[in-house]
């Protein structure tokens, strides 16, 4: 690893402050529908920010080739985090030593489809789909994403969320990388831990 790595400092306001903005809400005894709102795009931004970081620096630990740093950080960086996250299961070398990690990795593959999911929520709020309620003179009809608001929808959400990044967790405790443990556990601190959430009632 050259110098210029060793120096490199990295902001993680984003996903500090998104964490604690989601604590702070979840704690509330009756959220509404704008608080799950927040916290549906408050999550979505932990989890991308949280995995395009791991990324990246990732990357930054395993490429020894002379290349510019902040080269690969936007070549990395232009990478969809979904797409980093299938390259990385797929062609990552992993040590399963037994039939259980095996059986846990199969069973962790399903993050992928978890993502796409998780991420269908936060498309909807962000490209400005209709969160309305029509009535046509009989009954109140909601729009889809109306309907979707809604406590058992997020606590779902919290769950893939959590679900997520336990896989990458079981995934970076197998990785055959340079990353020692003590590594290995502050990339999980930094970037895939879900401790801040309270649970939901």
């Amino acid at each position: 690893m050259n110098e210029e790595i060793l120096a490199r400092t990295e902001s993680l306001y984003l996903i500090n402050s998104n964490k604690e903005k989601c604590a702070e809400l979840i704690r509330e005894s009756d959220l509404s529908a704008e608080d799950m709102i927040d916290i549906f795009i408050s999550l979505h931004i932990v989890l991308e920010v949280g995995l395009n970081a791991f990324f990246r620096n990732l990357s930054l630990l395993s490429i020894k080739k002379d290349v510019d740093t902040f080269e690969i950080i936007r070549n990395v960086d232009s990478v969809n985090f979904i797409d980093k996250t299938i390259m990385f299961i797929y062609n990552s070398k992993f040590d399963f030593l037994s039939e259980e990690d095996l059986h846990r990795a199969t069973a962790y593959h399903s993050i992928i489809g978890h993502l796409k999911h998780f991420s269908a929520m936060r498309n909807r709020l962000l490209h400005g789909h209709s969160i309305s309620t029509i009535f046509d003179g009989e009954r109140n009809r909601h729009s889809g994403l109306k309907e979707d608001i809604n406590l058992e929808n997020l606590k779902r959400q919290i769950l893939k969320f959590s679900f997520i990044f336990e896989g990458m967790k079981f995934y970076l405790d197998k990785l055959d990388s340079p990353l020692t443990e003590s590594g290995k556990e502050s990339f999980k601190a930094e970037y895939l831990s879900d401790e801040f959430l309270p649970i939901l009632r």
